[in-house]
């Protein structure tokens, strides 16, 4: 089995241009499963000779060890290699398909009002070099609705000025989409690049390759996700946010705001990138305050007299 998950490493890496975070996370998952299988005598046993039942036995082996959110993530990696081995015809059939995935509770994503909104984008210091780097970072984050992994790799090419547009760039075989930004967010970006990201740029060795990014560490190189979410936590910690906030939470943000706006879900999911609509949907759960204001408004036996 091992050699058929070295190839299906390689296809997603070559073929798919998965990220390295993909592969990483796609490599533990598959080396755990073979390593379940060695421990259990079954290491030489092909794609046509492992079954339903023994996925069975291993999903029962991961609950044993794994909240149900990380054996759901188990186990479809699992039905991903099949669906390759079968397209491959490497397997006759799909035993990982017949797997019930564990039910997960419901957890609506971390929201931010749009007070908590305006706290966060004012925390930097614009009189300070880094501080006009993260306000613009922040005003694009929300902004745009981009992923910190997109935002990391985001180049000043993929930008267009004029249109108030940026280009996310997918990888091999993924569409791009396009992103918008905002007035705020199109100045805060203009005045560090115009006025502080040549620089940082000066920082960064000959051969770092960074020329072209947008974000830069105080080194001169390209901004890492990880600093982006100590940053964005560090600044709603100091103006007293009390919420656990990320970068996806201004995502989150940013698609329940413009659905609360009265924005179209179908505009929202291509504006997130999502590939289904569903995966869109658990923004339209808009906060119980908003209900009832929209109520207040529209509804004839709410007027006061």
């Amino acid at each position: 089995m091992q050699s058929h998950i070295d190839d299906y490493l390689a296809h997603l890496r070559d073929v798919r241009g998965a990220s390295a975070h993909t592969l990483r996370g796609y490599g533990a998952d598959l080396a755990q499963f073979q390593a379940w299988l060695e421990a259990n005598k079954l290491g030489r046993l092909g794609p046509d000779k492992i079954t339903y039942l023994h996925l069975r036995r291993y999903l029962a082996h991961l609950g044993e060890r794994y909240e149900k959110t990380s054996m759901a993530r188990k186990l479809s990696t699992l039905k991903a290699l099949w669906k390759w081995l079968e397209r491959e015809g490497r397997a006759q059939s799909n035993p990982a398909a017949a797997v019930l995935t564990p039910k997960l509770p419901k957890h609506l994503p971390e929201v931010l009002d749009s007070r908590e909104i305006e706290l966060l984008l004012e925390a930097p210091n614009p009189r300070t070099p880094f501080g006009k780097r993260d306000r613009a970072l922040l005003e694009w984050l929300y902004s745009s609705g981009a992923r910190v992994s997109e935002t990391g790799a985001l180049d000043l090419e993929h930008i267009d000025w004029k249109k108030g547009e940026a280009r996310i760039v997918r990888g091999k075989g993924q569409k791009d989409r396009l992103v918008l930004l905002g007035a705020p967010a199109l100045s805060a970006l203009k005045s560090y690049v115009e006025d502080w990201r040549s620089e940082l740029l000066k920082r960064a060795s000959l051969s770092s390759g960074e020329q072209r990014a947008v974000w830069l560490n105080s080194r001169g190189e390209r901004l890492s996700g990880h600093a982006v979410y100590i940053l964005i936590r560090d600044y709603a910690q100091e103006v007293g946010i009390q919420k656990t906030v990320s970068p996806h939470t201004l995502r989150h943000s940013f698609a329940t705001h413009l659905l609360e706006g009265g924005a179209d879900l179908r505009v929202v999911q291509e504006l997130l990138g999502h590939r289904s609509l569903a995966a869109t949907q658990i923004y339209t759960r808009v906060s119980t305050a908003h209900l009832k204001a929209v109520y207040a408004l529209a509804h004839p036996r709410d007027l006061e007299e």
